[in-house]
């Protein structure tokens, strides 16, 4: 292979290696992530019967598979990354029966195709710290003051889910922390359907149907910058209420319609995108262009304007659920009747079909009201109902749990049985007189110790001054845990002494320096099983000490880039062990930085220093030196006599003819002097042969070689020359040689 050859396939190779190591952390492949699937089937035909066992036995990454059925299960707990999945959303059942439903206490974990009923405190609850968990397709039947999900962790997806309040007067969703997403779900029946509080930040709520709640969707206590758009906001007592210092939320591009009040802003916030508002259908303004916007804005507040509203509905290309289903028969008359608020789809809405648990379905045609005319049995039943476009596409169903008792009299069919009626003193025969139920929880305001279903009792309320008959008045409670931050104003409460509910008491955070009323700013750790916590004095998002509550003494506290924290837990100026954020590990600190240099980063070292010096090497031809043997002849090389004639101009042809003669002599005269001396040189050589010969080697003496007569040119042209003697040394010999180099050199000149 030539050298040539050679550089280039080296370079090609480098180039090579180059382009590999440096996208070598892209697309590197990735090693697969052992999975295994479990089957719980409450029949028996699976790896196990129940939810929670399949949990504490699976492995992070595995997937459990829920077959149909009810399984009576509750406080469910997930401390590792899964996939729980049910076969079917409306039959695989998990029965809380009145308790906690799943806990989240993981991140990146998947709860899909399933269905919750009778939860306690709430269905699903994504604790601090579980981020990027997904809850797809599950429906939720929440009742009393319970909570559907409770979300206290950032970049979790709700996303096609329904969430239902029967009798409740709860939350359907409950948000904090930041960048969470309720996306394409239905959320109704409920006190509040989306809250979000507490400084929680950044969520969208996207293309969702909430409906016949008291407040559709509430933001308060310095949440900003959520957003709120493509939603249908009807049937509601309040649409939107923005307030508690909520500032730089945005909505647009929702309908709103059908509530008794489409919003309250007592905030700073956006109600447009700066080209469109909202639907209004209490708006009064006029578009004489036909633009589809209002020539006049909307008035939210003093403050607060959509400067765009729209003049038509926007008008979904999915078909709405039916919304605000009413059982409005007494639970005595065994042939209930419900009524409904119209479904929107922007092709047209042919009619409803309805049913009573498994019973068939049955086409109504298109009107929002039904009676059964079949007896159904005394019991707790489930009525559905679903519209159908008239593309013949279908919505989803539309639930509302209801029961029946024949035993139960109810004359005006007001929903209060005569028996209830005259222990409360009301008039048994006029349905507009029954007894005061606030919170609507089938339990009058005499009998009811909350009357406005707000969590917080009547007598606490009265004590912090507050009202008993209004849901949103209610005492700080900043981690919503059910104690007010305060003291109540007669001292018969006393405050929380965790008002942020990060374990570190609201002394301990005033005396460090940090915000008692901001869960973020503290995180509870445990080193060699002790607790310890970091604490963030500087409200600057970075831990600044460490605290350890045993000795109540703060050491120091290092971040390293944007990876984990040194910490030193003894106070000797040296790291003791090593904090990672991420997944909340510690490790001894062995004074080593982790990922400082990898193989990786020391061969794309390796390939950009061997393409430099390519670049170097044929930017400046570097090439290697060749070097050639001394060779004396070499001089013999010059021959002036042949660049002579190239000088001579000749005036004629006879000069010409002249110089060709001349010049041929001559060179036949050179040309016996070189014999010459070639003949004496063998002489020479052969004569140094002898002298260097063993004695029984040296052969006879050769007979003398006389010289060549010479010739008449001979005379003329150079003195005649003389054999040399015989050389005896080899230092003579070439001394002999030197001398008759020097005579042919002075031959060629003359």
């Amino acid at each position: 292979m030539s050298r040539k050859l050679g550089l280039q396939v080296f370079a090609c190779i480098t180039i090579f290696l180059l382009a590999y190591t440096t996208l070598l952390p892209i697309v590197q492949s990735v090693p697969p992530v052992p999975q295994e699937t479990w089957i719980v089937d409450i029949s028996g035909n699976g790896d196990y019967i129940s939810v929670q066992d399949a949990i504490d036995n699976a492995n992070a990454n595995d997937i459990i598979r829920i077959k149909e059925g009810t399984y009576v299960e509750n406080s469910i707990e997930i401390h590792k990354k899964l996939t729980i999945v049910g076969d079917n959303q409306a039959s695989t059942i998990i029965d809380c029966g009145g308790n906690k439903g799943f806990i989240l206490d993981s991140s990146h974990v998947d709860i899909r195709n399933l269905k919750l009923m009778n939860p306690g405190e709430y269905a699903i609850y994504v604790k601090p710290g579980s981020d990027w968990c997904n809850i797809s397709q599950v429906t939720i039947e929440a009742a009393k003051k319970n909570i559907g999900i409770r979300i206290r962790a950032s970049s979790v997806v709700v996303f096609n889910c329904s969430i239902i309040g029967i009798g409740s007067t709860g939350t359907g969703i409950e948000l904090q922390e930041q960048n969470n997403i309720i996306k394409n779900s239905n959320i109704y029946g409920f006190t509040v359907g989306v809250l979000a509080l507490v400084r929680s930040h950044d969520h969208k709520i996207l293309n969702c149907n909430i409906f016949n709640n008291e407040i559709a969707v509430d933001i308060r206590v310095d949440s900003h910058d959520n957003l709120v758009s493509k939603c249908n906001i009807y049937v509601n007592d309040l649409g939107i209420y923005i307030w508690q210092n909520s500032n730089n939320n945005s909505v647009y591009l929702n309908n709103f319609w059908k509530n008794d009040v489409a919003a309250i802003d007592e905030c700073n916030n956006t109600w447009d995108n700066g080209e469109q508002g909202n639907y209004w259908d209490q708006y009064t303004g006029i578009d004489v262009n036909g633009d589809g916007i209002g020539d006049t804005s909307y008035t939210i507040s003093e403050e607060n304007v959509d400067r765009f509203p729209l003049t038509s509905m926007i008008l979904p290309d999915e078909i709405t659920i039916p919304a605000g289903v009413r059982h409005v028969s007494s639970r005595s008359d065994n042939t209930p009747s419900f009524t409904w608020s119209p479904s929107v789809y922007s092709k047209g809405v042919k009619g409803y079909y309805v049913k009573i648990d498994i019973s068939p379905e049955i086409y109504v045609g298109d009107i929002t009201n039904w009676t059964s005319s079949d007896n159904i049995s005394d019991g707790l039943h489930t009525f559905y109902v679903r519209a159908e476009g008239t593309d013949d596409t279908i919505s989803g169903y539309s639930l509302l749990s209801f029961s029946i008792d024949t035993t139960f009299i109810d004359t005006d069919g007001d929903g209060w049985s005569d028996e209830e009626e005259q222990q409360y003193g009301t008039d048994l025969n006029n349905a507009d007189n029954y007894p005061l139920d606030t919170d609507d929880d089938h339990l009058p305001d005499s009998a009811d110790v909350d009357d406005d279903g707000d969590s917080y009792s009547d007598d606490m309320e009265l004590s912090y001054g507050t009202s008993t008959i209004d849901a949103n008045s209610f005492p700080t409670d900043t981690d919503g845990d059910g104690v007010p931050d305060e003291d109540s104003l007669d001292g018969a409460y006393t405050g929380d002494v965790d008002d942020d509910d990060d374990s570190l008491v609201d002394t301990i955070e005033t005396k460090l320096g940090s915000n008692p009323q901001d869960g973020s700013d503290v995180t509870k750790i445990y080193i060699n099983g002790k607790p310890y916590y970091l604490v963030d004095i500087s409200a600057s998002g970075v831990y600044d000490v460490l605290y350890n509550p045993s000795t109540g003494a703060t050491t120091a506290v290092e971040r390293y880039g944007d990876k984990y924290y040194r910490l030193d837990i003894n106070g000797d100026n040296a790291w003791d062990y090593i904090y990672q954020p991420s997944d909340g590990s510690i490790v001894t600190y062995t004074g080593e930085q982790p990922d400082l240099i990898t193989i990786d980063t020391i061969l794309i070292i390796l390939s950009l220093a061997l393409t430099i010096f390519l670049i170097f090497f044929y930017l400046f031809k570097i090439r290697p030196q060749r070097y050639e043997p001394f060779r004396k002849p070499l001089k013999i090389k010059k021959h002036p006599i042949h660049r002579k004639p190239l000088d001579y101009q000749p005036t004629d042809a006879k000069d010409t003819v002249e110089m060709i003669g001349r010049t041929r002599v001559l060179l036949q005269h050179i040309h016996e002097d070189v014999q010459v001396y070639m003949d004496q040189l063998s002489q020479m050589q052969e004569q140094l042969t002898m002298t260097t010969m063993k004695p029984e080697e040296t052969p006879e003496e050769p007979t003398t070689v006389p010289e060549p007569a010479p010739e008449a040119s001979d005379v003329a042209l150079a003195p005649t020359e003389q054999v040399p003697e015989k050389p005896t040394k080899e230092t003579d010999v070439d001394s002999e040689v030197d001398q008759l180099l020097s005579r042919l050199e002075k031959k060629e000149k003359t």
